[in-house]
């Protein structure tokens, strides 16, 4: 399994910054939307990732590099939205 540096390094960025984008315009987003915006946002911006830093060069790693994409993203975004939410308790009391 060959990744480059320069791909992953592209895929983990994306996976850390775009949760930030969609947790800013999620108040643009209808409800019923929200997960599955959160979910194809970093699909898109991690292809696009991946095809700028010459990944689709026949090895198939894309694969792993776009699920790694992903789950940062996912993870991103529920710490984020848990650590929200938390405030919002908190301040309540």
């Amino acid at each position: 399994m060959d990744i480059s540096t320069t791909t992953t390094l592209a895929s983990g960025l994306v996976g850390l910054i775009v949760p930030t984008f969609v947790q800013a315009f999620k108040k643009y987003i209808p409800s019923g939307y929200i997960g599955l915006v959160s979910l194809a946002v970093p699909i898109l911006f991690g292809t696009i990732a991946i095809a700028a830093t010459g990944g689709f060069d026949g090895t198939y790693t894309w694969d792993i590099i776009l699920a790694g994409v992903v789950g940062v993203a996912q993870t991103v975004c529920t710490r984020s939205s848990t650590k929200r939410s938390m405030g919002n308790l908190a301040s309540r009391h």
